[in-house]
């Protein structure tokens, strides 16, 4: 192995005297590459003011005329600078040609976009108010109703239809049993009227004569769930109707499932949905209920008479106040009671005992839809551990599922909401008014029916075993 040469130590004295000849040498390569570009820019600039001063003597030396002898100094030194300028203004525009194309043709297509946006902005066309979130909602009205005048001048559509769907449209009959008991009179009277054609058959003949109506009625409002049940039971009865059968003979049959349907589906269930709800209420109890239900109101007048104690807060919301009906009814009936706005219902609650709601339709999931404003009242209630029982028949099941307000559910008219002036021509205001919302099963005791009081989940249960 060879051997390394030794390392030479430097002293510290040494080692410093390195970095300062270092730092030294920097600094003077920085001085002199300051001084070089000092040097370049004195240098650039003399180029470019001597071409610059022979391009304009050069363009002058053709064009400016001798001067006379006679003109003074002053004089001559003034046209000399003006001539000086003028030819500088030339020089620039040569050399500048090609900017100003590009200029001139930015401009161009600048002018025509600047047109368009002052045009955007001077048209007054209509304003369309429809909230996103709930676009799928909202119903083509005008074109509806043309449809719908098309049908009716054709004599498509049966007088109690049209008067059905009128009264619809102007909330006269509301709520879904008074829709459901409203349509299946006027499908009764539909059926006395109708007459089968000649060499066709009566089930099919009728259903094609059906559903021009059908189809104007949900023009006017969409059906309930209440009425799409009611459609198809009549219906299933309508089909399996026999081919040879008579039309007096159909009439009466179909005249006798209508009276059946309307007497145990929807008489005899509220009748025992009535004597199970009473069981429920106590001496002394304070029932809270929202906005108006035909059923509710009947469970409390049938309480009251059977000298049941008790007093009743009726809490209600805008935009149609449909609780005020409710309390006319019971205060014509002489029962105590309370009249609150819902935004009230947090200090209200703590007064109640028991909440009574009425339900639009119950859900395969378990959820009830009901009036807008049901869910709050039902999750106050939670929050202040009073019981909650809807009253619901068992027509107003469904196999729908749905866990939200957004998916499907029913506008109502914008104006009740708020006066038309207010927001038809401004268009950030856009008023909304939806008519159901979603309770989820969690929040609701148990569901009063004809058949039992039943938790929300057997609803399935329920569809399974109750026959058509």
């Amino acid at each position: 192995m060879m051997d390394k040469p030794p390392i030479e130590e430097k002293t510290r004295e040494e080692v410093e005297a390195e970095r300062k000849a270092k730092r030294a040498a920097k600094q003077e390569r920085k001085k002199a590459a300051l001084e070089k570009q000092k040097i370049d820019g004195l240098e650039n600039q003399k180029k470019l003011k001597e071409p610059s001063t022979e391009s304009t003597i050069a363009v002058d030396s053709a064009k400016v005329p001798k001067q006379k002898p006679d003109v003074p100094k002053t004089a001559q030194k003034k046209q000399s600078t003006q001539k000086i300028e003028t030819t500088k203004k030339v020089i620039n525009i040569k050399n500048n040609k090609n900017k100003e194309n590009i200029v001139k043709n930015v401009e161009e297509e600048v002018k025509p976009t600047v047109k368009t946006v002052n045009l955007v902005k001077k048209s007054t066309g209509p304003v369309i108010h429809k909230v996103k979130l709930f676009n799928h909602l909202y119903i083509d009205s005008i074109s509806l109703l043309t449809e719908n005048k098309l049908k009716i001048n054709s004599g498509k559509v049966h007088p109690s239809f049209i008067k059905l769907g009128v009264q619809m449209r102007t909330s006269v009959v509301a709520g879904s049993n008074a829709r459901c008991l409203a349509f299946l009179y006027a499908l009764k009277q539909t059926i006395s009227d109708f007459v089968t054609p000649e060499h066709k058959n009566f089930a099919r003949s009728f259903e094609e004569h059906l559903g021009p109506a059908i189809d104007h009625l949900m023009a006017c409002r969409p059906f309930s769930v209440s009425m799409n049940n009611a459609h198809k039971s009549i219906m299933w009865h309508v089909k399996r109707l026999p081919h040879n059968i008579s039309d007096g003979h159909a009439k009466e049959t179909l005249e006798t499932v209508i009276n059946n349907y309307i007497y145990v589906q929807i008489h005899m269930a509220g009748k025992a949905i009535c004597i199970a709800a009473q069981n429920k209420i106590a001496k002394g109890d304070v029932i809270l209920t929202y906005g108006y239900s035909s059923l509710i109101e009947r469970i409390l007048t049938s309480a009251h008479s059977n000298n049941k104690q008790f007093s009743v807060i009726v809490v209600d919301s805008a935009p149609w106040y449909e609780g005020r009906q409710l309390l006319h009814r019971l205060v014509r009936n002489n029962i105590q009671c309370t009249y609150v706005l819902l935004s009230a219902t947090s200090f209200i609650m703590t007064r109640a005992t028991k909440v009574l709601l009425g339900a639009h339709a119950l859900l395969a999931n378990g959820y009830v839809m009901g009036r807008a404003g049901s869910s709050q009242i039902a999750l106050v209630a939670k929050h202040f551990n009073v019981p909650v029982l809807v009253c619901c028949e068992t027509y107003k099941f469904t196999e729908r599922v749905q866990t939200d307000s957004i998916v499907f559910n029913e506008l109502g008219n914008e104006n009740d909401v708020m006066p038309k002036e207010q927001w038809l021509n401004n268009r950030y205001l856009t008023p909304l008014g939806l008519r159901y919302d979603v309770t989820t099963s969690d929040l609701i005791t148990a569901v009063v029916t004809e058949i039992a009081i039943l938790p929300c989940t057997s609803v399935p249960v329920v569809l399974r075993v109750r026959p058509n």
